[in-house]
């Protein structure tokens, strides 16, 4: 798997000056409301991720145009879904780290 990674920092610069970027949690619905990246979605593929279902990302609709950061909790299942997501054409990164490092910002 190629890591097509963005860490936190740059993310919350972009954020700041407005860049257009759609960000996907892709953790359980229940995760997502308790906490989660201000303006991002929730597409709740973390399970099928894990599983490594390859299908895991499909029906996600995304704008066009914009760069998608997929994210979870550490990392991994971030990574997968942006990988997932390339393969369908989008140009997406996963948050290094994920909400943790986010959080720890």
């Amino acid at each position: 798997m190629q890591r097509n990674d963005i860490d936190a920092r740059t993310l919350r610069d972009m954020l700041e000056r407005g860049e257009r970027v759609t960000l996907v949690d892709v953790r359980k619905w229940e995760q997502h409301e308790a906490g989660t990246i201000p303006g991002s979605v929730n597409f709740d593929a973390y399970d099928a991720l894990k599983a490594g279902e390859e299908r895991a990302m499909e029906g996600l609709e995304l704008p066009e145009g914009a760069p998608v950061v997929t994210f979870c909790n550490r990392g991994h299942s971030g990574a997968v879904a942006a990988e997932q997501l390339r393969q369908q054409g989008y140009e997406a990164y996963s948050l290094e780290g994920g909400l943790e490092a986010w959080k720890g910002l």
